[in-house]
């Protein structure tokens, strides 16, 4: 039994020392001169230890058991991401977890107050005459907008919007006219349903669900003005511009996609007016628009991606973001900040928008 033991401390020793001799032309000074260093640590203070577990050579028993530790790891991470179908899979028992949250209300009257009502079952929405879209980029400001537009727009003076997270599911706000109306006389007929959609680029493949005409009235894109567009600028012209399925189906209509493109946290320093914004939009658009007309011309665009992609056609050399042709969709631009009052920075009219269609008169 001793001599199996032996035996197999023998082979771990010679191992281990073959893998050290074969890597040492390939490491640096430093790490030689630290493994040669803790060698001689472990060989004078703690000799008990090598015997039984190091086998003479500790420093490189040590590095093996981080990197079989860290293989075991990686393999663990690699098979639960193929088990579930998002990285967002843990946070809900819904197969769909991004749209999972989503209220079921009815479209009609019934329900008086803006948030629904607390019941013994929970959370009651209210019924909604229309489904408002909020999406963009992620940190763009799409929560802190929602914030604004359900609780905000009753104070007379510069709001804070609370502080707020990345999100990875989609956030649910109603809206309502409030102006000259008593709480218990608000109809549930006049209320908007905002659907905040997080801007993950992973969880952009969701979108569109949400973009066709059963699903939504209209489109507010939110776009961070004191960072570079071609976040957002992929996301609209990916998930809306150019996606066939979209297009067919406002088309089938026979009406546009109205998006209003929120030029957000104006009033930070340093941030671009929407009129710099529109032509840098312009400019990424272009760009994204020439690639797949080269890619295109090279070889067709077939299979699932020829299906599901659209070709943006314009006339002249670059996009009109004024009339965008057979694109069954309008871009409409505002800039909007909470450091001013929410009669100004174009807050007003993001929420005349929302409640009832009205495009800003800039």
């Amino acid at each position: 039994m001793r001599s199996s033991k032996t035996n197999d401390r023998d082979l771990d020793l010679a191992i281990l020392t073959v893998i050290r001799k074969s890597s040492a032309p390939y490491l640096p000074p430093p790490l030689l001169r630290f493994l040669h260093v803790t060698d001689a640590y472990f060989h004078r203070h703690h000799e008990s230890l090598i015997n039984d577990y190091c086998s003479d050579e500790p420093s490189m028993a040590i590095l093996s058991a981080l990197f079989l530790a860290y293989i075991v790891c990686r393999s663990i991470q690699g098979m639960w991401a193929s088990t579930t179908t998002r990285s967002t899979a843990h946070l809900a028992g819904h197969e769909d977890t991004v749209l999972g949250g989503l209220a079921k209300a009815k479209v009609g009257r019934g329900v008086s107050k803006q948030r629904g009502n607390q019941d013994s079952g929970g959370y009651d929405p209210p019924p909604f005459r229309e489904t408002v879209v909020l999406c963009g980029a992620s940190n763009s400001g799409k929560t802190a907008l929602l914030h604004y537009l359900c609780h905000g727009m009753e104070k007379e003076n510069a709001w804070d919007p609370p502080m707020t997270v990345t999100s990875l599911s989609a956030n649910v706000g109603y809206v309502c006219p409030w102006e000259g109306t008593h709480e218990d006389d608000k109809s549930g007929a006049d209320a908007i349903r905002i659907i905040d959609y997080p801007g993950h680029p992973s969880l952009s493949s969701e979108l569109t669900s949400m973009l066709f005409p059963s699903a939504t009235a209209r489109l507010v894109f939110a776009m961070d003005s004191t960072q570079p567009v071609a976040v957002g600028a992929a996301l609209l012209y990916q998930s809306i511009l150019t996606h066939s399925k979209v297009r067919e189906s406002w088309k089938n209509e026979g009406k546009k996609l109205v998006i209003l493109v929120v030029c957000t946290k104006n009033d930070a320093k340093g941030a671009k007016n929407y009129k710099r914004m529109k032509i840098q939009l312009r400019n990424e658009l272009d760009k994204m628009r020439k690639v797949d007309l080269a890619i295109k011309d090279g070889s067709s665009l077939g299979g699932e991606n020829g299906s599901l992609k659209a070709t943006l056609n314009v006339k002249g050399k670059s996009i009109d973001l004024d009339n965008l042709g057979d694109v069954p969709a309008s871009l409409h631009f505002i800039e909007s900040g909470f450091g001013m009052s929410s009669g100004k920075g174009g807050l007003q009219a993001i929420h005349e928008f929302v409640l009832n269609g009205t495009l800003p008169s800039i």
